[in-house]
């Protein structure tokens, strides 16, 4: 108890400490800077921290840092403060709030040594695995705590801190990666999104043999583009052909003839398409049947282009549209 007594007081010293520093004064997200501090240090504490790291935690923004450049104490005077809460996480204290993010940040999750760049003094050095973990488990607690109650803050720099600490994770302790997974995730887009497909490539045995059939079997338009390459046009889309042993490059690993299964779209009732393949000479493979599509409910053909590739010739079912659109 005489621990927990003396634990407690020490707590109680330190905020007096900031409360009499304008803390208690300072508006920020949440309130203000003093009620923050409490929660980045409990935070830690919830998270198993080691009560160094929580006092380095609770005190983190006395000299200000990159992100919010208002101090509570001149960083000339750093030994009232490791007086207070002793060298240890005073250090803390000095090693976050002179971080040079934009030269810090982009290396944390890559390959260490990580130089750690002063803002103060424009000094430079490596980053010990030690102080690594601590300054990254007081960055999540801090940035967590700050997007909790701002969601302007979150908005813009949700997706980006979540690839911060997701690329971080293995310097995070198992609860404070949860945390950052789990308040995070939702910022977690991807920054690429796909809208469709251009082109794909049919590497043939014979590129005229294989024009005939998706010109006079599937409607397809033959095109040459290039110095002389050949393609087939359909929609907004086309297959470029690469003749097996003369293609281009840069290609697939292993291009093979016969090798492909498409699903194409036709406007086509099923029914018209079965009489028109019996007309060409195709053989059905399969159908009418149906599958599903990537919009929803379809009825698919099946049949073989020359080279063996297996073409789906696909309907959308009625209402499909509409549902999707």
């Amino acid at each position: 108890m005489a621990d927990d007594s003396e634990s407690a007081s020490s707590w109680s010293r330190v905020e007096t400490f900031l409360r009499d520093r304008g803390a208690a004064d300072m508006p920020h997200p949440g309130g203000t800077l003093l009620a923050h501090l409490g929660r980045v240090r409990r935070l830690l504490a919830d998270w198993g921290a080691d009560p160094v790291v929580q006092m380095a935690g609770l005190c983190h923004a006395t000299y200000g840092t990159d992100g919010f450049d208002q101090w509570l104490q001149p960083v000339t005077e750093r030994s009232l403060l490791a007086e207070l809460i002793g060298d240890r996480a005073e250090a803390l204290v000095y090693l976050y709030a002179s971080c040079d993010r934009s030269v810090v940040y982009p290396q944390l999750g890559g390959a260490q040594p990580v130089v750690f760049r002063d803002r103060f003094t424009g000094t430079e050095h490596v980053l010990g695995e030690t102080d690594l973990r601590a300054f990254i488990e007081i960055t999540a607690a801090n940035e967590l705590d700050v997007m909790a109650h701002n969601d302007e803050l979150a908005a813009r720099y949700g997706a980006e801190l979540h690839r911060l600490f997701a690329r971080s994770g293995d310097l995070l302790s198992t609860a404070a990666r949860t945390a950052c997974t789990e308040q995070l995730g939702r910022w977690s887009a991807p920054p690429v999104r796909i809208t469709g497909i251009d082109h794909l490539v049919l590497t043939v045995a014979n590129i005229e043999r294989i024009i005939d059939f998706y010109q006079r079997v599937l409607g397809m338009r033959p095109v040459t583009f290039g110095a002389g390459r050949r393609a087939l046009a359909f929609g907004t889309s086309k297959i470029n052909l690469h003749e097996v042993g003369s293609e281009f490059l840069p290609r697939a690993t292993h291009p093979t003839p016969g090798s492909a299964d498409l699903c194409l779209l036709t406007d086509l009732p099923q029914s018209q398409l079965l009489q028109h393949l019996t007309a060409c000479g195709v053989q059905v493979a399969e159908g009418p049947v149906p599958r599903t599509g990537a919009q929803g409910p379809i009825t698919s053909t099946y049949v073989r282009d020359p080279d063996g590739n297996l073409i789906e010739v696909s309907t959308y079912d009625p209402g499909t549209g509409e549902l999707h659109s």
